[in-house]
Protein backbone atom coordinates (compact mmCIF):
# COMPACT_ATOMS: atom_id res chain seq x y z
CA UNK A 1 0.00 0.00 0.00
CA UNK A 2 1.54 3.34 -1.07
CA UNK A 3 2.01 5.93 1.67
CA UNK A 4 -0.58 8.74 1.50
CA UNK A 5 0.01 12.25 2.82
CA UNK A 6 -2.45 15.13 2.48
CA UNK A 7 -2.59 18.85 1.79
CA UNK A 8 -5.33 21.36 2.53
CA UNK A 9 -5.08 24.96 1.34
CA UNK A 10 -6.48 27.70 3.58
CA UNK A 11 -7.75 31.15 2.71
CA UNK A 12 -9.55 33.00 5.51
CA UNK A 13 -10.94 29.74 6.91
CA UNK A 14 -13.97 29.31 9.16
CA UNK A 15 -13.75 27.27 12.36
CA UNK A 16 -15.72 24.54 10.48
CA UNK A 17 -12.32 23.70 8.98
CA UNK A 18 -11.43 21.70 12.11
CA UNK A 19 -14.45 19.41 11.75
CA UNK A 20 -13.67 19.00 8.04
CA UNK A 21 -10.08 17.98 8.80
CA UNK A 22 -11.32 15.49 11.39
CA UNK A 23 -13.08 13.62 8.58
CA UNK A 24 -9.80 12.67 6.88
CA UNK A 25 -6.87 13.28 9.25
CA UNK A 26 -6.73 9.66 10.45
CA UNK A 27 -6.38 8.38 6.88
CA UNK A 28 -3.16 10.22 6.01
CA UNK A 29 0.38 10.03 7.30
CA UNK A 30 1.09 13.77 7.44
CA UNK A 31 -1.33 16.57 6.59
CA UNK A 32 0.34 19.72 5.27
CA UNK A 33 -1.83 22.75 5.99
CA UNK A 34 -0.79 25.56 3.64
CA UNK A 35 -2.19 28.91 4.79
CA UNK A 36 -2.65 31.42 1.95
CA UNK A 37 -4.54 33.88 4.17
CA UNK A 38 -3.31 37.45 4.22
CA UNK A 39 -4.48 37.79 7.82
CA UNK A 40 -3.99 34.72 9.98
CA UNK A 41 -6.64 33.25 12.28
CA UNK A 42 -4.62 32.30 15.34
CA UNK A 43 -7.55 30.56 17.03
CA UNK A 44 -7.61 28.08 14.17
CA UNK A 45 -3.81 27.82 14.07
CA UNK A 46 -3.78 26.94 17.78
CA UNK A 47 -6.37 24.22 17.14
CA UNK A 48 -4.28 22.81 14.29
CA UNK A 49 -1.18 22.66 16.49
CA UNK A 50 -2.91 20.10 18.70
CA UNK A 51 -2.74 17.46 15.96
CA UNK A 52 0.39 15.32 15.99
CA UNK A 53 0.42 14.66 12.25
CA UNK A 54 -0.33 18.20 11.00
CA UNK A 55 2.40 20.47 9.67
CA UNK A 56 1.15 24.06 9.48
CA UNK A 57 2.86 26.34 6.95
CA UNK A 58 2.37 30.10 6.75
CA UNK A 59 2.62 30.74 2.99
CA UNK A 60 3.22 34.48 3.43
CA UNK A 61 -0.01 35.62 1.83
CA UNK A 62 -2.00 34.34 -1.10
CA UNK A 63 0.38 32.58 -3.46
CA UNK A 64 -2.44 30.85 -5.35
CA UNK A 65 -3.95 27.39 -5.18
CA UNK A 66 -1.49 25.84 -7.66
CA UNK A 67 1.60 27.01 -5.76
CA UNK A 68 0.16 25.81 -2.45
CA UNK A 69 -0.73 22.39 -3.88
CA UNK A 70 2.75 22.09 -5.38
CA UNK A 71 4.33 22.98 -2.05
CA UNK A 72 2.28 20.26 -0.37
CA UNK A 73 3.22 17.77 -3.08
CA UNK A 74 6.94 18.51 -2.79
CA UNK A 75 6.82 18.18 0.99
CA UNK A 76 4.95 14.87 0.66
CA UNK A 77 7.56 13.58 -1.81
CA UNK A 78 10.33 14.55 0.63
CA UNK A 79 8.32 12.62 3.23
CA UNK A 80 8.50 9.52 0.97
CA UNK A 81 4.77 9.56 0.20
CA UNK A 82 3.56 8.03 -3.06
CA UNK A 83 0.12 9.66 -3.06
CA UNK A 84 -1.31 12.99 -1.95
CA UNK A 85 -4.85 13.73 -0.79
CA UNK A 86 -5.75 17.25 -1.97
CA UNK A 87 -8.50 19.02 -0.02
CA UNK A 88 -10.28 22.35 -0.06
CA UNK A 89 -10.88 23.92 3.34
CA UNK A 90 -14.67 23.63 2.95
CA UNK A 91 -14.75 19.91 2.07
CA UNK A 92 -15.17 16.81 4.17
CA UNK A 93 -15.78 13.09 3.80
CA UNK A 94 -18.74 11.33 5.36
CA UNK A 95 -18.30 8.21 7.50
CA UNK A 96 -15.61 5.88 6.05
CA UNK A 97 -15.83 7.22 2.50
CA UNK A 98 -12.14 8.08 2.23
CA UNK A 99 -11.39 4.57 3.47
CA UNK A 100 -13.37 3.23 0.50
CA UNK A 101 -11.11 5.16 -1.88
CA UNK A 102 -7.98 3.95 -0.10
CA UNK A 103 -9.23 0.34 -0.21
CA UNK A 104 -9.64 0.72 -3.96
CA UNK A 105 -5.99 1.79 -4.20
CA UNK A 106 -4.92 -1.19 -2.08
CA UNK A 107 -6.66 -3.59 -4.44
CA UNK A 108 -5.67 -2.08 -7.79
CA UNK A 109 -2.59 -1.15 -9.76
CA UNK A 110 -2.36 2.64 -9.98
CA UNK A 111 0.81 2.90 -12.08
CA UNK A 112 -1.13 4.50 -14.96
CA UNK A 113 -3.77 6.29 -12.86
CA UNK A 114 -3.11 9.97 -12.20
CA UNK A 115 -6.03 10.69 -9.87
CA UNK A 116 -8.46 8.72 -7.75
CA UNK A 117 -11.45 11.02 -7.28
CA UNK A 118 -14.81 10.99 -5.47
CA UNK A 119 -17.98 12.36 -6.97
CA UNK A 120 -18.64 15.97 -6.02
CA UNK A 121 -22.44 15.94 -6.10
CA UNK A 122 -25.22 13.37 -6.16
CA UNK A 123 -26.15 14.20 -9.74
CA UNK A 124 -22.68 14.87 -11.14
CA UNK A 125 -22.85 11.80 -13.37
CA UNK A 126 -25.95 13.26 -15.03
CA UNK A 127 -24.96 16.93 -15.13
CA UNK A 128 -21.32 16.58 -16.14
CA UNK A 129 -20.83 14.51 -19.27
CA UNK A 130 -17.05 14.77 -18.76
CA UNK A 131 -17.20 13.39 -15.21
CA UNK A 132 -14.86 10.52 -16.13
CA UNK A 133 -12.13 12.85 -17.34
CA UNK A 134 -12.48 16.21 -15.55
CA UNK A 135 -12.70 16.50 -11.78
CA UNK A 136 -12.30 19.18 -9.13
CA UNK A 137 -9.24 19.27 -6.88
CA UNK A 138 -10.88 18.59 -3.55
CA UNK A 139 -11.01 14.98 -2.38
CA UNK A 140 -8.60 13.67 -5.00
CA UNK A 141 -5.78 11.25 -4.28
CA UNK A 142 -2.94 12.25 -6.60
CA UNK A 143 -0.35 9.76 -7.85
CA UNK A 144 2.87 11.65 -7.05
CA UNK A 145 5.04 9.60 -9.42
CA UNK A 146 2.88 10.75 -12.32
CA UNK A 147 2.78 14.33 -11.03
CA UNK A 148 6.58 14.41 -11.01
CA UNK A 149 6.72 12.92 -14.51
CA UNK A 150 4.17 15.19 -16.18
CA UNK A 151 4.96 18.34 -14.22
CA UNK A 152 3.34 20.01 -11.23
CA UNK A 153 0.13 22.05 -11.16
CA UNK A 154 0.32 25.10 -13.44
CA UNK A 155 1.14 28.12 -11.26
CA UNK A 156 0.44 30.57 -14.10
CA UNK A 157 -3.25 29.99 -13.46
CA UNK A 158 -3.08 31.04 -9.77
CA UNK A 159 -6.68 29.99 -9.03
CA UNK A 160 -9.45 28.49 -11.18
CA UNK A 161 -8.98 25.85 -13.88
CA UNK A 162 -5.92 24.44 -12.08
CA UNK A 163 -7.76 21.14 -11.68
CA UNK A 164 -9.16 21.12 -15.23
CA UNK A 165 -5.75 21.84 -16.74
CA UNK A 166 -4.13 18.96 -14.88
CA UNK A 167 -6.91 16.56 -15.87
CA UNK A 168 -6.57 17.56 -19.52
CA UNK A 169 -2.81 17.06 -19.26
CA UNK A 170 -3.34 13.56 -17.87
CA UNK A 171 -5.64 12.68 -20.76
CA UNK A 172 -3.17 14.09 -23.28
CA UNK A 173 -0.62 11.52 -22.10
CA UNK A 174 -3.17 8.67 -21.81
CA UNK A 175 -3.12 8.67 -18.02
CA UNK A 176 -6.41 7.56 -16.45
CA UNK A 177 -8.63 9.21 -13.85
CA UNK A 178 -10.55 6.84 -11.60
CA UNK A 179 -13.88 8.08 -10.25
CA UNK A 180 -15.18 6.22 -7.20
CA UNK A 181 -18.91 6.55 -7.80
CA UNK A 182 -20.12 5.44 -4.38
CA UNK A 183 -18.15 8.18 -2.60
CA UNK A 184 -19.67 11.67 -2.67
CA UNK A 185 -17.60 14.46 -1.15
CA UNK A 186 -19.41 16.94 1.06
CA UNK A 187 -18.26 20.11 -0.66
CA UNK A 188 -19.41 23.73 -0.73
CA UNK A 189 -19.86 24.60 -4.41
CA UNK A 190 -20.25 28.32 -3.80
CA UNK A 191 -23.07 30.79 -3.31
CA UNK A 192 -25.53 29.08 -5.60
CA UNK A 193 -28.93 30.66 -6.11
CA UNK A 194 -31.92 29.33 -8.01
CA UNK A 195 -33.94 31.77 -10.11
CA UNK A 196 -37.35 31.20 -11.67
CA UNK A 197 -37.49 32.67 -15.18
CA UNK A 198 -40.57 32.14 -17.38
CA UNK A 199 -41.39 29.02 -15.39
CA UNK A 200 -37.87 27.56 -15.66
CA UNK A 201 -35.53 27.10 -12.71
CA UNK A 202 -32.01 28.40 -13.40
CA UNK A 203 -28.94 27.96 -11.18
CA UNK A 204 -26.24 30.59 -10.82
CA UNK A 205 -23.23 30.59 -8.49
CA UNK A 206 -22.80 34.37 -8.14
CA UNK A 207 -19.00 34.29 -8.18
CA UNK A 208 -17.50 37.71 -7.43
CA UNK A 209 -15.87 39.93 -10.06
CA UNK A 210 -12.28 38.91 -9.25
CA UNK A 211 -13.20 35.25 -9.52
CA UNK A 212 -14.83 35.95 -12.88
CA UNK A 213 -11.54 37.47 -14.03
CA UNK A 214 -9.57 34.31 -13.26
CA UNK A 215 -12.25 32.05 -14.69
CA UNK A 216 -12.21 33.80 -18.06
CA UNK A 217 -8.46 34.41 -18.33
CA UNK A 218 -7.61 30.82 -17.46
CA UNK A 219 -10.31 29.42 -19.71
CA UNK A 220 -8.74 31.24 -22.64
CA UNK A 221 -5.36 29.74 -21.72
CA UNK A 222 -6.79 26.23 -21.62
CA UNK A 223 -8.72 26.70 -24.87
CA UNK A 224 -5.51 27.57 -26.70
CA UNK A 225 -3.43 24.86 -25.03
CA UNK A 226 -5.82 21.93 -25.44
CA UNK A 227 -8.16 22.73 -28.32
CA UNK A 228 -6.48 20.30 -30.73
CA UNK A 229 -6.20 17.44 -28.24
CA UNK A 230 -9.57 17.85 -26.45
CA UNK A 231 -11.92 19.71 -28.84
CA UNK A 232 -15.15 18.22 -27.43
CA UNK A 233 -14.43 19.44 -23.92
CA UNK A 234 -13.24 22.85 -25.12
CA UNK A 235 -16.32 23.43 -27.29
CA UNK A 236 -18.59 22.34 -24.43
CA UNK A 237 -16.85 24.68 -22.00
CA UNK A 238 -17.09 27.56 -24.47
CA UNK A 239 -20.86 27.10 -24.53
CA UNK A 240 -20.86 26.96 -20.74
CA UNK A 241 -18.90 30.21 -20.55
CA UNK A 242 -21.42 31.94 -22.83
CA UNK A 243 -24.34 30.73 -20.68
CA UNK A 244 -22.60 31.95 -17.53
CA UNK A 245 -22.05 35.38 -19.10
CA UNK A 246 -25.73 35.61 -20.03
CA UNK A 247 -26.67 34.73 -16.45
CA UNK A 248 -24.42 37.52 -15.17
CA UNK A 249 -26.27 40.02 -17.40
CA UNK A 250 -29.80 38.91 -16.56
CA UNK A 251 -29.66 37.26 -13.13
CA UNK A 252 -26.71 38.21 -10.98
CA UNK A 253 -25.96 41.24 -8.84
CA UNK A 254 -22.89 43.49 -9.32
CA UNK A 255 -23.14 42.78 -13.04
CA UNK A 256 -21.15 45.77 -14.34
CA UNK A 257 -18.12 44.89 -12.23
CA UNK A 258 -18.33 41.23 -13.23
CA UNK A 259 -18.60 42.10 -16.92
CA UNK A 260 -15.65 44.49 -16.65
CA UNK A 261 -13.43 41.90 -14.96
CA UNK A 262 -14.51 39.20 -17.41
CA UNK A 263 -13.22 41.33 -20.29
CA UNK A 264 -10.13 42.24 -18.30
CA UNK A 265 -9.44 38.51 -18.05
CA UNK A 266 -9.61 38.21 -21.84
CA UNK A 267 -7.34 41.23 -22.33
CA UNK A 268 -4.77 39.97 -19.81
CA UNK A 269 -4.73 36.56 -21.49
CA UNK A 270 -3.79 38.18 -24.79
CA UNK A 271 -1.22 40.36 -23.03
CA UNK A 272 0.32 37.30 -21.40
CA UNK A 273 -0.44 38.55 -17.88
CA UNK A 274 -0.74 35.50 -15.63
CA UNK A 275 -0.33 34.72 -11.95
CA UNK A 276 -1.97 36.90 -9.33
CA UNK A 277 -4.15 39.78 -10.54
CA UNK A 278 -2.49 43.12 -9.88
CA UNK A 279 -5.02 45.94 -9.67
Amino acid sequence: MPKIDGVVVLYNPHIQLIANIDSYIDFVGTLFVIDNSEKKNYNIINELNRYKNIVYIDNNGNQGIAQALNLGAKLAIENVAKCLLTMDQDSKFENNDLGIMIDWIKNNNIDNIGLISPMHSNDEEILNKFHDTITMTSGNIVNLDILKRLGYFDEKLFIDSVDSEYCLRLMKYDISIKRVYNVILDHNLGEMKIYKVFGFLLKSFNHNAIRRYYMMRNRMYIYKKYYHTHPKFIKSDMRRAIVQFIKIIFLERDKLSKIRYTFKGIIDYYKGNFGKLSN
